[in-house]
């Protein structure tokens, strides 16, 4: 929050001009960190809001899903017209092809747009308000966790809240026994790739230079006994994910969408502390990774076709880090309220030590909140949930830190990587590449890139294909 914001801020207080919750529910984290404490909400209106939220989050889902009932009922209809032409005779004159050609635009655009309304209903919108929920949080507790963490530097008590024993961060007992963990992401990693459910990997030497050299950089002053191998990933999702064995995968869309070097690097250290605490393997105890990829792959193709497993989930799961995200989160990401806590604390230690601003991660996060765009949004949240603990866990462990001057916000060489992978990706849009022939050929449809790493994966374009003429593969085995 800037001085003059603040001070707006302060202005609109002090002459009974305060915000609303709706309102302040749609600012930065960052800046309600610096608002929280001057404002004043009973219980009594947090609860009310919350209420009448829960309530605009249901109309606006059943919005969405009448919506999903008509664009159903327009393809039927148009299904139906199809079969009408279809028992006409003289079936190949120019009129009736032609009338052809339309009902199946119509058909592609309304499954198109189906696929949008549920992505937006089951992903986009959830996301939508457990930000607003969280935020709504951090107004009303903040104030007091943050008189709790300035008491305890006063009194000398911060060092031992968890992981207090920051200055010894490399020797100290985070997550022993990581080598073990190597094994196990190589063979996730093969399975990923044998199935068709991991992105291929960006070629450019120089690319794939700078993100390792930057995780070298933040595994040196991290937790991690085992060296940290960087992987990107040709995807224009926007998400990372380590595996265990401290597999760090980028995708070409967070290397884009990154506004500064400490932002990739607030993502990428908090990826390194799921990978140094071992949680992916801490809750595959009781699960096999071929069985969570398996199982989750299945789960997935329904998602994406809607019920109706076909050639399209197929594409959408090998093209689309939407579907991987949907595989890994749960068991091999770590993902859970604790696990993700502890990474945002641990996290936020290594890019200090390392020398970057530990906000960097908290911007980002703000960022994708804001991002328009539900497939987006909704496979960064999907791995990285927006909930209330992992926020405070993230400013607290600043808050709780030693200052330190000159922590690095940004750096000209990651300009220089992201002018270089914009300049690539469009070498690779220009670049004639194996394409899926799709029919038909639509006059108002925007321009099809090609089915390869750089095209966006919603998988819509599959979809729509395959709900015209679904196809079924061999049913993906559980174990």
């Amino acid at each position: 929050m800037t001085a003059l914001t603040r001070s707006l801020w302060l202005f609109a207080v002090a002459f009974g001009v305060p915000q609303t919750l709706n309102e302040l529910t749609r600012k930065s984290y960052l800046e309600l960190l610096e608002i929280a404490p001057t404002v004043q909400f009973s219980s009594t209106a947090y609860e009310s809001w919350r209420n009448d939220l829960e309530a605009e989050k249901q109309r606006e889902s059943k919005r969405l899903e009448q919506e999903e009932k008509k664009l159903q009922e327009s393809i039927r209809q148009q299904r139906a017209r199809l079969n009408t032409l279809n028992r006409q005779p003289h079936k190949d004159t120019e009129p009736m092809t032609e009338e052809r050609r339309q009902v199946h635009c119509s058909i592609v655009k309304a499954v198109r747009q189906l696929q949008d309304k549920r992505t937006e209903r089951s992903h986009g919108l959830p996301v939508k308000y457990d930000n607003r929920l969280a935020k709504a949080e951090l107004l009303e507790h903040w104030p007091g966790k943050l008189a709790e963490i300035r008491r305890a530097r006063l009194e000398d008590r911060a060092h031992l809240r968890a992981h207090g024993d920051v200055m010894d961060t490399g020797v100290r007992a985070v997550g022993d026994g990581q080598a073990k963990d190597v094994k196990l992401g190589q063979d996730t990693i093969r399975e990923l790739k044998g199935y068709g459910l991991m992105p291929p990997e960006l070629d450019d030497a120089a690319i794939r230079g700078y993100a390792q050299r930057l995780g070298d950089t933040i595994a040196a002053h991290s937790d991690l006994k085992i060296p940290v191998q960087v992987t990107v990933l040709q995807s224009k999702e926007i998400n990372a994910f380590a595996l265990p064995g401290a597999y760090l995968f980028v995708t070409t869309g967070l290397l884009e969408k990154a506004a500064s070097e400490s932002e990739l690097a607030g993502v990428m250290a908090h990826e390194m502390a799921h990978a140094a605490a071992r949680h992916g393997h801490r809750l595959m105890m009781r699960a096999t990774a071929a069985n969570i990829v398996y199982q989750a792959a299945q789960v997935a193709a329904l998602i994406f076709t809607g019920g109706a497993a076909g050639i399209g989930a197929y594409y959408a799961l090998q093209y689309g880090f939407f579907g991987l995200g949907m595989v890994l989160n749960l068991a091999l990401l770590g993902v859970n309220r604790e696990f993700e806590a502890e990474a945002d604390q641990l996290g936020v230690q290594y890019c200090w030590h390392a020398g970057y601003d530990p906000r960097g991660f908290i911007t980002f996060f703000d960022q994708m909140a804001n991002e328009e765009g539900y497939v987006k949004s909704a496979s960064w949240f999907r791995t990285h949930p927006p909930f209330y603990e992992r926020i405070v866990s993230t400013f607290s462990e600043i808050e709780y830190l030693p200052a330190k001057d000159n922590l690095r916000v940004d750096a000209a060489e990651f300009h220089e990587m992201q002018k270089r992978l914009t300049t690539e990706i469009r070498k690779r849009q220009d670049r004639k590449a194996p394409a899926l022939r799709r029919f038909p050929e639509c006059d108002d449809e925007p321009p099809l890139k090609d089915s390869g790493p750089d095209r966006a994966p919603t998988g819509s374009d599959h979809d729509s294909w395959c709900a015209i003429f679904p196809i079924r593969p061999s049913p993906i085995p559980f174990r």
